[in-house]
């Protein structure tokens, strides 16, 4: 007896379970818990994203009329305008020939397979946009930090410092494809070569690929590790992920122009760097300074931490732990909520696993801006074309895109801190 499931079942099973609302609110209970609490803007349209910022007033004030007629006149207020393209993201996920025929005289036939594979692109999508929200926006998940050799284990670290990270084995998931490169923007892809994650030890720190590491022709340790698809083979590349913190609350002051604007001509383009490698200065003694600016020069009314599960460990036992006697009732350890107190302002501090061991963040949530056209993402069905498509298997293809990018709106109201 047949299920009865066919292809116009299944495209109505998924325009009417996975509805944006609710794709939306599996996106945010898997994503980056930053992430997570920015202003997520839906409206986007046209080519670009068009961000006026505002980084100073107009230098008209003056005890002399005519001194101040001329500033008022001529220098108008500091603002930029950021232009920042859409970057795409899709999803695939497909139900195979064989599944439909195995299914046929099941209750609801071949439908919960593809909830189930809709299900888990929904969670790599959210995946995929909280790894580039703490990148650059080439792609880079992070660097191979040992030689190759006659194994496919890379212990992996930060790619942009160097240095092993194991907090960059939550960026990797088993069964991804993989493409190396020496640098993050300044070359090409190492030729043609491509590998796929067999495991991942998220407590080592390492993955392994399904081919031995010296068997990759030119693999080189320090190289960088991406994406296939996400990097575009040249050694100038243009970036194919949106930009996220690291681009826009750098390490390290910017020189060059992206986007439309020149950044380096004031620091409230892109924030407060902390340098939090400094001998006898304390994780927690940079988070008050962070607060502080933020809140005193930014003029930030809420703030938030950001950092990676292993600092926010070091960070709880750092601190003063007292021990009581006598107690009836439940005892404990550690810290539920970390609060850092700063001139007038609280500051909690969130672990996130997609922060990097080597950084930690400090803004407004309401700097940052997550705008896209239509939900990021959301079901592909507004083409006129069945929301379920043959694959290349004679199977049945769902799809999901998103059309997004990030953008820092008060400079002043973010920092970054730089960690060992």
């Amino acid at each position: 007896m047949s299920s009865g499931a066919n292809s116009t079942n299944g495209a109505a099973f998924l325009k009417r379970f996975y509805n944006p609302a609710f794709v939306v609110n599996t996106i945010s209970k898997k994503e980056s818990r930053l992430l997570n609490l920015i202003d997520h803007m839906t409206e986007g349209a046209g080519d670009s994203y068009n961000s006026m910022n505002m980084y100073s007033d107009n230098p008209s004030g003056s005890a002399t009329f005519s001194e101040a007629q001329e500033r008022g006149q001529n220098a108008q207020s500091a603002a930029v305008q950021y232009n920042i393209p859409w970057f795409n993201d899709f999803q695939a996920p497909s139900v195979s020939k064989e599944m439909i025929a195995k299914t046929r005289n099941a209750k609801g036939g071949w439908i919960p397979a593809l909830k189930n594979e809709v299900d888990s692109a929904l969670r790599y999508s959210a995946h995929r946009r909280s790894v580039a929200f703490y990148t650059t926006g080439y792609g880079e998940l992070a660097t191979m930090t040992n030689a190759p050799a006659a194994n496919g284990v890379i212990t992996l670290g930060n790619p942009r410092t160097g240095v092993a990270d194991r907090s960059m084995a939550y960026r990797f998931v088993k069964g991804m494809k993989l493409v190396f490169s020496a640098s993050i923007s300044s070359n090409a892809l190492r030729a043609g070569q491509s590998a796929t994650v067999l495991k991942v030890d998220r407590s080592a720190g390492t993955i392994t690929l399904d081919t031995n590491t010296n068997a990759i022709s030119g693999l080189a340790q320090n190289d960088i590790i991406f994406t296939k698809g996400d990097r575009q083979d040249s050694a100038t590349p243009t970036r194919l992920r949106p930009p996220g913190l690291a681009y826009w609350i750098p390490t390290t002051a910017p020189s060059a122009t992206d986007f439309g604007v020149d950044r380096s001509q004031d620091t409230f383009l892109y924030g407060w760097i902390i340098d939090g490698t400094t001998v006898g200065k304390p994780f927690s003694q940079c988070l008050v300074e962070a607060a502080n600016l933020c809140s005193t020069v930014g003029n930030a009314n809420r703030l938030v931490a950001a950092v990676s599960t292993d600092k926010f460990i070091e960070l709880s036992n750092s601190m003063e732990d007292k021990q009581y006697t006598e107690i009836t009732g439940r005892g404990g350890t550690g810290y539920k909520t970390i609060v850092v107190y700063a001139d007038g302002i609280e500051l909690p501090v969130i672990s996130d696993k997609y922060c990097p061991n080597s950084e930690a963040y400090v803004l407004d949530p309401k700097a940052i801006k997550h705008p896209s056209i239509g939900p990021a993402p959301h079901i592909d069905d507004d083409d006129g074309n069945s929301v379920l498509r043959q694959s290349a298997d004679s199977g049945l293809e769902a799809r999901t895109e998103a059309f997004e990018c990030f953008s820092n709106e008060n400079g002043a109201a973010t920092a970054v801190i730089k960690l060992a």
